[in-house]
């Protein structure tokens, strides 16, 4: 028989085909509508979901401040029958009750091999059978979770390696299943070639390889989490991550008889089948409600701050960044300030509205304030100046941010300081000026700097702020940070001049 396998991962909870600022060709209304026609040609099908599934955009913020039963996102991919469910980092960003509301109703379907301490009961795999060709999958998380979420999302919750919980249940999954996958919401640290070179730095946040170099039991690796995309073999092994917010999907199709597989990503913005009516109808009433709370007006200023071109506004600096460090220094009362600009940041126009802010900030970050010296501050300043790269006397991203995925996010501007830096200088020695009040930084004072809480655990990127004491934790999502200083502030005084500059 000829079964197709459907892989999500990272969708992020985009539904329609828009941002909320222009149409694009991607999400769950688009690849739903494919596959419940696509998968007539076949004689069965298996679909799999693997996590970061109910955050990330302006409509699961919404849905995050409402006190939902059940989700109609998972909802959404329930009418397309999706089979198996595997959970993300991104799941615990709003709390356990609120995942807990999501999933419990399909809690038979989660498959959950190494998260311990959930609050409803998952399935470390599942066997299906497919007229006596049985499939066995295995759900793992990425075990990294503890750096970056809210210690409240995941009290009593423990992370273990998925690479030991994959040996628990091997010799269960070889004996009792004709095929294996791994379904990991997780990616690759080496290169995806027989040789595995490393492309990242081995920490476990994405232990793929490591499963392939382990295990020669695995069939396919149906993956996630780095926003990557590519779909390939490596040592016989077909592993497939799909892009971010449903641009991307994975198929896979399977002669169960002589276990040939055929295999392809398939791009959202070719698909040219008309949206399902019965799979848009979950979603028409909540988008009627969601237009009218993004309509809502909640500040003003008295010019537009919008972004023409991003790169210029990192390189340069932009009065949009210099508000965001505003409202940090102004809620955390620091002494500096960090933010990274996101790929999906706008800025503003005069009249900002709800929506204007979740298109800018749609992640669910809190704020963390760390007591560092000046020569802490200086050491991270350096690591964001390792973003930019001279060739030929022109600026461009560095390599080091741009594979193996994109990681702009990692990129970092600082307030409640002025700086220079100089690109002509080597790697980590660029920093030629930091002062506050026109006072040099002195290099063995202790500072307070507030940045985000990903920011702040995430150390192994920023190794700045590795144990440093932490003074104060504002455990309200930045996004509502900004909404309330935008409502509490009738007239905001915008700062334009830049407080850095890049030499080249």
């Amino acid at each position: 028989m000829k079964l197709a396998i459907y892989q999500t991962s990272d969708l992020h909870g985009f539904v329609y085909p828009t941002n909320y600022v222009t149409e694009q060709k991607l999400g769950i209304l688009k690849i739903g509508s494919y596959i419940l026609e696509d998968e007539k040609n076949y004689d069965a099908s298996l679909k799999v979901d693997c996590g970061d599934l109910i955050q990330g955009s302006v409509l699961t913020n919404y849905l995050s401040r409402k006190q939902i039963k059940s989700n109609p996102i998972i909802e959404g991919l329930e009418k397309i029958n999706y089979d198996a469910y595997v959970l993300g980092n991104h799941e615990f960003n709003y709390g356990l009750d609120y995942l807990t509301n999501s999933y419990k109703h399909i809690s038979d379907k989660v498959i959950n091999s190494n998260i311990k301490g959930l609050p409803f009961d998952t399935k470390p795999y599942k066997i299906f059978d497919f007229n006596g060709f049985k499939i066995g999958c295995i759900g793992i998380t990425t075990s990294f979770i503890p750096n970056w979420e809210n210690e409240n999302n995941i009290k009593n919750i423990e992370f273990l390696n998925p690479v030991d919980m994959y040996e628990k249940y091997e010799n269960e999954l070889k004996e009792k299943a004709d095929l294996i996958i791994v379904c990991y919401h997780g990616g690759f640290e080496k290169s995806l070639d027989e040789k595995m070179i490393p492309t990242e730095s081995l920490t476990k946040e994405n232990q793929g390889s490591e499963l392939l170099e382990k295990f020669d039991s695995i069939d396919i690796i149906l993956s996630g989490h780095q926003h990557r995309s590519f779909i390939t073999k490596v040592n016989g092994v077909i592993c497939s991550q799909p892009l971010n917010n449903g641009q991307t999907f994975t198929k896979i199709v399977l002669d169960t008889d002589t276990k040939e597989m055929s295999y392809e990503l398939i791009d959202v913005s070719t698909l040219k089948n008309n949206i399902n009516q019965d799979l848009e109808k979950i979603f028409t009433g909540i988008q009627s409600d969601l237009k009218d709370f993004l309509d809502t007006e909640i500040g003003h200023l008295d010019k537009d701050i919008t972004i023409d071109d991003i790169f210029l506004a990192r390189l340069e600096g932009h009065p949009f960044m210099n508000l965001l460090h505003q409202i940090q220094l102004d809620i955390s009362n620091a002494d500096f300030s960090a933010i990274s600009l996101f790929d999906c940041a706008i800025g503003f126009k005069k009249n900002i509205t709800i929506k204007d802010v979740l298109i800018n900030y749609p992640f669910a970050n809190t704020l963390k304030v760390l007591r560092i010296t000046g020569e802490k501050l200086k050491e991270a300043i350096e690591k964001s100046a390792t973003y930019f790269t001279l060739e030929n006397n022109e600026v461009h991203i560095s390599e080091d941010f741009l594979l193996p995925k994109v990681q702009n996010y990692n990129y970092d501007t600082y307030g409640g300081l002025t700086y220079e830096i100089d690109l002509t200088r080597e790697r980590y020695d660029r920093v030629i000026s930091m002062k506050k009040d026109n006072e040099d930084i002195d290099m063995e004072k202790y500072y307070t700097i507030v940045l985000s809480n990903y920011r702040a655990s995430n150390t192994s990127v920023y190794t700045a702020y590795e144990n440093a004491e932490v003074s104060k934790e504002i455990n309200h999502e930045m996004s509502e940070i900004i909404m309330d200083y935008l409502q509490n502030n009738d007239k905001i005084e915008l700062v334009t001049q830049n407080n850095y500059i890049i030499r080249y």
